[in-house]
């Protein structure tokens, strides 16, 4: 009974009204691409925080009287920005690897400690095809190959919103932890950019 629910829920919202723009992606995509032939293909835009976007799928279902369900985006890191900042979001975020580098994900807790991820196809070395960014925690990434592009998917629940978002600022995150003032001041956002 549930499966069949679920089947009537899927075929009405996804397959009815053709959400998803299909494109393929999987860990075997082609190396050789280059960033503008990926950005290209997948109609990517400049993101503000650096590298490239395109949101692929927002959820028209609301909670919490005004929250979309969920949302996704494709995201690269490029060679000329091979990273992101420190930022903070409300909802929890799963990044899911596609192809490229293999990235690192530095996420600083409540509590005060810096948990490390590595997200790639090497699963044998330790490397995650899926890392869980929880919500309101500051999190950073950057390439494993600063020579390359990386590019991932980034399912939000709740959906992302603005108003979730935040810039660290070097000297508040250095103050309220200093065990990571090195790591922290190496990727905040400069107030001037």
């Amino acid at each position: 009974r549930v499966r069949f629910r679920y089947k009537q829920w899927y075929q009405r919202r996804v397959r009815g009204q053709h959400y998803f723009k299909q494109i393929n992606l999987s860990p075997a995509m082609d190396p050789n691409l280059t960033t503008d032939e990926i950005v290209e293909t997948l109609s990517l835009i400049p993101h503000f925080e650096g590298g490239f976007f395109r949101e692929t799928f927002r959820d028209p279902m609301v909670v919490d009287g005004d929250r979309t369900l969920v949302s996704y985006i494709y995201y690269m890191l490029t060679p000329t920005t091979p990273n992101t900042y420190w930022v903070r979001n409300k909802s929890p975020h799963m990044h899911l690897w596609h192809g490229g580098s293999s990235q690192v994900h530095l996420f600083i807790h409540p509590d005060g400690s810096l948990t490390k991820h590595r997200l790639g196809p090497d699963l044998k070395n330790g490397e995650e095809m899926q890392v869980l960014s929880p919500g309101n925690v500051w999190k950073l990434s950057y390439t494993t190959d600063q020579t390359k592009w990386s590019i991932i998917t980034e399912c939000v629940c709740p959906g992302w919103e603005e108003r979730d978002f935040e810039y660290g600022d070097a000297d508040s995150l250095s103050a309220e932890y200093p065990q990571h003032e090195d790591i922290i001041r190496q990727y905040c956002k400069k107030k001037d950019n």
